[in-house]
């Protein structure tokens, strides 16, 4: 098995798919559609990152144009630490 670790301030990300429906309920999620919606977790990170943790899912920026690669057999992103917006917290 192969691991990427990304250098300096990069991180490895695996894309969260939209949740089909809304959380607790029968409702459609309209946004649940190909669209991206540009949430993903910490897959692997620089040894220069220390503001996330690989598992932590995080927002990035629409803006922004991710290194596409295909990693165990699914696609993942890599961007620069500075291409995060927040991390996601569940409460």
């Amino acid at each position: 098995m192969q691991k990427i670790v990304p250098l300096g301030k990069k991180v490895l990300i695996k894309e969260k798919q939209p949740e089909k429906y809304f959380k607790g309920s029968s409702i459609l999620n309209p946004h649940s559609t190909n669209e991206k919606n540009y949430f993903g977790y910490i897959i692997a990170k620089g040894k220069d990152v220390e503001d996330v943790s690989e598992g932590d899912l995080v927002k990035y920026a629409s803006y922004v144009s991710p290194i596409e690669i295909e990693h165990m057999g699914e696609p993942h992103l890599i961007l620069g630490l500075s291409d995060i917006l927040a991390i996601v917290i569940d409460e």
